[in-house]
C-alpha cells in the first residue's frame, strides 16, 4: 500500500454514479448541473443527498422552489456532463447552449434529459452547511429507462451503464461484469 495525499483521498470513494441535478428558478429558468458527491440517505421513503456549492445557480433554484430532479446520466452522455459543468447556469441556458433534448418531469417542473438511466424527483427536505450545502431531498417519484433499469441499474445493457467521476475531467463507466 502507498500513501495517498489527503486532498485526493476522496477519490477512493468518489466513483459512485455521477448525477445531474435539474432545477428551475422561481422565474421559470431551467438549469442542470453535474454533481459528483451524492448518496442515498434513507431507503423508505427514498431520500438523497447532494453536495452543492452555495454559489451555484442550482443551489439558489432549489432554495427558491423547494424541488429538484436527480438525473442519472448514461455513460454515453459524458460530453453532456462535461458541457453542463463547464459553464454557469447564471449566464447560460445549458439546455439551449448544448442542444440537450429534454422533457418535463412527471411531477415536478424541471427538465429531464432524454437518454438517461433514470431520475428521482425530489422535494427539498433539509440542508447542512459543510462549506458546501449538503442538500437532502425526499423522493416524490422515480423512473428508469426500460433497458437501463430492470429492478436495479442494469450495466449489462448499454443504456444502463452509468458515469463515475474519477477526479478532474476523468470519468469511467461501470463494468458490465455483475458478480
Amino acid at each position: 500500500m502507498k500513501d495517498i495525499s489527503l486532498d485526493k483521498a476522496y477519490r477512493l470513494l468518489n466513483h459512485g454514479p455521477l448525477i445531474l441535478v435539474s432545477t428551475r428558478s422561481a422565474g421559470g429558468d431551467y438549469d442542470i448541473a453535474p454533481i459528483a458527491w451524492n448518496c442515498p440517505v434513507k431507503k423508505s421513503p427514498t431520500t438523497v443527498l447532494a453536495a452543492i456549492g452555495k454559489s451555484h445557480k442550482t443551489y439558489d433554484n432549489i432554495k427558491e422552489t423547494g424541488e429538484f430532479i436527480v438525473c442519472v446520466p448514461s455513460a454515453g452522455q459524458a460530453d453532456m456532463v462535461k458541457d453542463t459543468g463547464s459553464v454557469s447556469g447564471r449566464n447560460t441556458d445549458k439546455f439551449k447552449e448544448f442542444g440537450i433534448k429534454a422533457g418535463k418531469g412527471k411531477n415536478l417542473d424541471c427538465l429531464v434529459p432524454k437518454g438517461i438511466v433514470g431520475a428521482i424527483e425530489c422535494k427539498f427536505k433539509e440542508e447542512y452547511d459543510e462549506g458546501v450545502a449538503l442538500v437532502i431531498g425526499e423522493a416524490v417519484r422515480a423512473y428508469g429507462s426500460k433497458e437501463g433499469f430492470i429492478k436495479r441499474v442494469y450495466p449489462e445493457n448499454r443504456e444502463g451503464r452509468t458515469l463515475h467521476h474519477l477526479g478532474g475531467g476523468d470519468f469511467s463507466a461501470d463494468s458490465r461484469d455483475v458478480i
